[in-house]
């Protein structure tokens, strides 16, 4: 167990240092090419895949295994099965151009909480609805742009044994902007490092299977409740 930690340790390290050796030439990007570009935190994106891959390579004991579609359209709404705090680098190594909502609360840490906007991270207020609205207009006005958002729609993290019930939200926001859903399963992530638990499960190598499934339309549902109900049970364990 003692050993396990260690390298959950040694996991954070690694994963906090090679982020802190890219954020300050990021920065430097970023506010040379603010007043030039739409979206300048299209490097962080860029520059944060890069992290993510580099930190898998290092992180010896998981194995990815992605298949991803050759062809998605241009602003979609990208939704997640959800085991570990792995996924989000897993998706965001290859996703571009995006927004991602979260329930960390990174807002408390000032400089975290301003490179992860830069990066496109929003961070969601229960207790606000009117911050509520204001992300998910962001959202919107991100997807007519062309642009993509992710979100886990079990809105927490699973135990990777089944599904917990999906919310709304994502498809609300298909059918009111049109866009499609592309439903990503991940599987595997809870074998390694599970909610609740700090410290690895594993140290023996083993995959992560991530499968990218076609897009789905919300004209072909009747409604959001259709809709979701489909994405559940062609996501499901």
């Amino acid at each position: 167990m003692r050993l396990k930690c260690l390298f959950s340790i040694y996991a954070m390290v690694l994963f906090w240092g090679t982020i802190s050796l890219f954020v300050f030439p990021s920065l430097i990007v970023y506010f040379v090419f603010y007043p030039f570009v739409k979206y300048p935190q299209d490097a962080f994106q860029y520059l944060s895949s890069v992290i993510y891959k580099i930190f898998f390579k290092l992180l010896y004991v998981v194995e990815l295994d992605i298949t991803l579609q050759d062809e998605i359209p241009d602003g979609v709404i990208y939704i997640a099965t959800h085991q570990s705090s792995l996924d989000y680098p897993i998706l965001g190594s290859f996703i571009k151009h995006y927004l991602t909502v979260t329930n960390l609360n990174f807002v408390k840490i000032p400089f975290v909480s301003y490179v992860g906007r830069l990066i496109g991270a929003r961070s969601l207020n229960k207790d606000n609805l009117g911050e509520i609205a204001a992300v998910y207009q962001e959202l919107e006005d991100s997807l007519h742009s062309g642009r993509n958002v992710i979100i886990f729609p079990e809105g927490t993290r699973d135990d990777g044994k089944t599904l917990k019930k999906f919310k709304k939200g994502s498809f609300r926001l298909s059918f009111k902007t049109g866009k499609p859903i592309v439903p990503v399963i991940i599987d595997g992530s809870a074998k390694f490092l599970a909610k609740g638990d700090p410290c690895f499960k594993s140290l023996k190598r083993g995959k992560v299977r991530v499968k990218m499934l076609k897009p789905i339309y919300p004209k072909d549902f009747k409604d959001e409740s259709e809709m979701l109900k489909y994405a559940f049970d062609i996501m499901k364990y």
